[in-house]
């Protein structure tokens, strides 16, 4: 990355530009900012020093002039912040490119896949901190081991990463180890079909070096092909792990909630966070762990006291008696594995789901996916869809009620909230009848827990 450059960053307020713009400022960068509207993130970056300019992006470049800007992909190659920039003769890096120059700088340790990967990025993370490897962390949520924020900067040369694949947005990145964990359909207003989707994976696989690492989850059908698809094409690295609950023959290898190393039996996992999905993560974990040479009774300390990270399975308080948890899981995989996960933890309890899908692109393609996914809760609830990258045909080809219609199709009780704000109204009376209350979603849905608490 660039040193001693004034450095403009749109699009701040975002969970990952925000990340690389603190990292850049704590390496001694000067850093600014701007953003279409204000927020908590835009707040904490100016009480730290970051100066940002609300509401009016063009302008701002105007003002500061920068050497370099770094952009979220959120802006299009049109937009006139960045017409301006490339007027200017002003450098430009996308978010996914400005990381991807950080990667070269470490030993980089990418987490990717459809589902697990803020989990998996933060377990590795807490592993690493408290066995003094003190790496640099990038996550796609915040996490009380980083002092309530998304990133790390350490004094090693190891950064560990969650690697999204939006937009191809991993291809960018130099790394020297991959976790794959799961593949399902997703970002279907991007990739063409799940073989574009599988093909990104494969891409981003064949980057390591000969003697980079990959760990692959056996569990999940689609890694698994993707693998044995990989080792077809003569895969590069030599260091091949794979980690599994169903293949003895993994290298890692999970039995009930014993860990099996090469048929030898090296700990057992009790955490402190529940489901099948969450052990799987942990075992991913594990196999890093070890594989950096860390003692397993070291992994499984850090491993059994992790707590969960913001916005999964987080536990808001109570209305009452009713228990509202928020989560962030916007998938159907997800959805179905946040509830086994529930009735783990809560068997007999009566269980509503107030569910919020993202996106009318996703909501459309995996329509009949959502409406499977709600077996385990007692009762449904869909506030609204939460719109973003949507264009008019996506949003004319579904919509709350045609889901919620879905949904009656294979569960009796679910109903329309006819939004955020009615949806808080029919809770504060009807609360009562359920023990715990889920809050899904990747959007604002939140909001609904938080008015009520």
């Amino acid at each position: 990355m660039p040193i001693n450059m004034h450095i403009h960053c749109l699009g701040i307020g975002g969970i990952g530009v925000s990340a690389i713009a603190q990292i850049l400022y704590e390496r001694g960068e000067s850093v600014t900012g701007s953003d279409i509207e204000a927020s908590a993130i835009t707040e904490h970056l100016q009480k730290r020093g970051i100066p940002v300019d609300i509401g009016y992006e063009v302008e701002s470049i105007a003002k500061q002039n920068p050497d370099l800007i770094i952009h979220s992909l959120a802006l299009e190659k049109n937009h006139p912040a960045l017409k301006l920039a490339r007027r200017k003769k002003i450098p430009l890096l996308s978010y996914p490119e400005a990381v991807g120059k950080l990667t070269r700088e470490f030993f980089t340790i990418a987490i990717c896949g459809t589902h697990g990967k803020s989990t998996i990025t933060a377990l590795i993370s807490k592993m690493l901190i408290e066995n003094n490897f003190d790496p640099t962390v990038i996550v796609g949520t915040k996490l009380k081991e980083l002092n309530g924020q998304n990133y790390r900067v350490g004094k090693s040369k190891i950064l560990v990463l969650e690697a999204c694949e939006y937009k191809r947005a991993f291809l960018n990145y130099h790394p020297r180890v991959i976790v794959l964990h799961t593949l399902d359909p997703d970002h279907l207003d991007y990739y063409r079909d799940f073989n574009d989707y599988l093909h990104a994976f494969g891409e981003f696989a064949m980057r390591l070096p000969n003697d980079g690492y990959f760990f692959a989850n056996l569990d999940d059908e689609d890694v698994h092909q993707t693998l044995q698809l990989l080792q077809a094409k003569k895969f590069p690295p030599h260091n091949l792990f794979t980690y599994s609950s169903r293949y003895a023959s993994s290298d890692f290898y999970l039995m009930g909630e014993k860990i099996i190393q090469r048929n030898a039996r090296v700990g057992e996992l009790h955490l402190k966070i529940p489901g099948e999905h969450n052990r799987s993560n942990a075992l991913a974990a594990f196999a890093v762990g070890a594989t950096l040479g860390i003692a397993p009774p070291d992994i499984l300390k850090s491993l059994n006291h992790y707590e969960g990270a913001l916005r999964r399975f987080e536990v808001k308080g109570k209305f009452g008696k009713t228990l509202f948890i928020d989560d962030y899981a916007h998938h159907p995989v997800e959805i179905q594995a946040t509830l086994q996960a529930a009735r783990e933890r809560f068997p007999k309890e009566k269980i509503c789901v107030v569910f919020q899908p993202h996106q009318y692109n996703r909501t459309k393609n995996l329509l009949k996916e959502f409406a499977a996914s709600f077996e385990k809760a007692d009762s449904v609830i869909i506030p609204n869809i939460y719109e973003v990258r949507d264009r008019k045909e996506d949003t004319a080809a579904v919509s709350t009620e045609k889901l919620v219609k879905e949904i009656r199709k294979r569960h009796r009780h679910v109903e329309n909230g006819n939004g955020l704000e009615k949806t808080a109204e029919w809770l504060k009376k009807h609360a009562k009848k359920f023990d715990v209350v889920f809050t899904m979603g990747a959007g604002d849905v939140w909001k609904i827990a938080e008015k009520l608490l």
